[in-house]
């Protein structure tokens, strides 16, 4: 039973104390768990707000999640993604996400503007509800000021709770296997892990964050007399964590309706993808990835200079109380501080990961410190933190609304027209690969070459998608030739972009080729 769980216990069987008129006074007028619910409800509705605010698709990869989803309600099972000859996934297909996609089903015959809002706050209720358990939990002091401290750890982070997508169920899912392995509550933990894997193809990284946890156990303060453990007692008494997170991820697969297929989809994405995104990569495949796996520009970093001081706080707090360095506190903090420093560094992707685990290390160091008898960790906390807590969400805010997500979806209006226009079977070629989602969308008749990631079209064919790229980066001298005879496509897109000019000049210069659908 974790220490939390015991501490009250033990509050609820203590002898009440003499009651006097100033301890009346000194009660809380609203309990603990109230104040939790209803902070937890404030940000739901301030997270909704921004979404409403903003309702086109906010990313491509909403049209494919919610298309799937459409898909999944007429043939739960697919076994090949059909809409792209040119990829692995047509041979093999297997659903990274397949309980992601079920709980969209509800939602998926409603318009796109009102099914993705339904999976968006799906997805928020289950991150700040994850978020608050996991704080009440760990008996953390004053939770409500950590769960409303969510809107205020940056852009990346809060746009990622805009989108409808599985990364916030991989956020969630990752507070959640933190305190559990905190709380020590291993069945709980193989439950987790099991639907984690099956809710986001990253739902693997529980197994790191046990062995993490087992090994804390060597240099925390909560060993006996208050020094870290030897390594083999370490072992001894972490292998439970092991066995709960691995087990549960690995039974989570091993229902996964298309395996063995799964797995190999699992080494695409968690390795294959990231390694092709570093300059050891393809160069055609490099110079078609998206911004995901790249590093964040210098301005992009600075706008996420809240997200920073949880993390600066906790290291505080760790380096001033060595009764502080508890296994949890050191595992929450070594998880965040990573997530943190690779996404500022090399794949901006694991930063919206780093910073609610930062916060969640700042919980439980503070809590830390409480039960040691510490001071407080700065003078005037609550002030502060109100202050840093307002600053940092009307920043956070007023930032990613200058961003434009979400008030227009460029390319829905060229879907839409093809899903009018284009007949069963026609393939299209899309300049800019990720136009395959919204047609995938609004155009389910029609094929496209690239869809999911460029990765697996290159995959299955590397001379194809070197072809591919010669084409859109305006290097081939027949490109309607190439388009036609090589990849058997009629419809082209282009956006009006520099990068795709010398494209659309050769196209418009070349005979029987002309102008179907144009907008701005």
């Amino acid at each position: 039973m974790g220490r939390a769980k015991k501490e009250r216990r033990q509050r609820r069987v203590a002898p009440a104390p003499a009651v006097t008129p100033a301890a009346v006074a000194a009660r809380p007028r609203v309990p603990a768990a109230v104040k939790l619910l209803l902070a937890a409800a404030v940000v739901v509705l301030l997270f909704l707000a921004v979404r409403v605010a903003a309702p086109e698709p906010w990313s491509y990869d909403e049209y494919y999640h919610l298309g799937m989803a459409r898909e999944m309600r007429t043939h739960l099972r697919i076994d090949s993604f059909r809409w792209t000859p040119f990829s692995l996934a047509y041979d093999h297909f297997a659903d990274g996400e397949p309980l992601f996609h079920l709980l969209l089903l509800p939602f998926a015959r409603l318009r796109l503007e009102s099914a993705a809002l339904a999976g968006v706050l799906l997805g928020q209720l289950f991150l700040v509800g994850a978020f608050a358990w996991a704080l009440w939990a760990l008996c953390a002091p004053r939770p409500w000021w950590f769960l409303l401290a969510l809107p205020a750890l940056g852009t990346l982070f809060l746009q990622r709770l805009e989108m409808c997508r599985p990364h916030v169920w991989l956020i969630g899912f990752t507070v959640l296997v933190v305190a559990l392995l905190a709380e020590r509550r291993w069945r709980a933990l193989a439950v987790a892990c099991a639907l984690f894997g099956l809710a986001h193809a990253g739902g693997w990284i529980a197994m790191p964050l046990a062995g993490l946890w087992m090994l804390a156990g060597v240099v925390s303060s909560d060993g006996p007399g208050g020094r870290g453990r030897s390594v083999r007692a370490a072992l001894a008494d972490g292998w439970p964590a092991i066995a709960a997170a691995a087990g549960g991820w690995l039974v989570g697969q091993l229902v996964h309706p298309e395996v063995p297929e799964n797995f190999r989809l699992l080494a695409i994405v968690n390795f294959v993808i990231p390694f092709q995104a570093t300059a050891a990569g393809d160069a055609a495949l490099h110079s078609q990835l998206g911004t995901e796996l790249a590093p964040p520009g210098a301005g992009v970093l600075i706008d996420q200079w809240p997200a920073f001081v949880p993390a600066l706080l906790v290291l505080l707090a760790l380096a001033r109380g060595g009764a502080v360095r508890t296994r949890a506190a050191l595992t929450a903090t070594v998880a965040g501080v990573a997530f943190l420093l690779v996404g500022t560094f090399a794949i901006r992707r694991f930063f919206e990961l780093g910073a609610p685990l930062a916060l969640l290390a700042l919980a439980i160091a503070l809590r830390e410190r409480q039960r040691a008898g510490l001071p407080p960790l700065l003078p005037a906390g609550r002030w502060l933190a109100a202050t840093a807590i307002l600053v940092g969400s009307l920043w956070t805010l007023a930032t990613l609304g200058s961003y434009g997500f979400g008030r227009v979806s460029a390319p829905l209006g060229m879907a839409r027209w093809l899903g009018e226009h284009g007949s069963p079977g026609e393939r299209v070629f899309t300049a800019q690969w990720g136009d395959a989602a919204p047609l995938f969308y609004c155009a389910p008749q029609l094929q496209s070459l690239v869809a999911l990631d460029p990765t697996v079209f290159y995959l299955k064919d590397p001379r194809a998608f070197a072809d591919y790229v010669r084409v859109v980066e305006g290097r081939d001298p027949q490109p309607a030739h190439t388009i036609r005879q090589r990849f058997g496509a009629r419809w082209v897109t282009l956006w009006r972009m520099p990068v795709f000019e010398r494209l659309a000049r050769q196209l418009f210069a070349a005979s029987g080729t002309k102008i179907a659908y144009s907008d701005d």
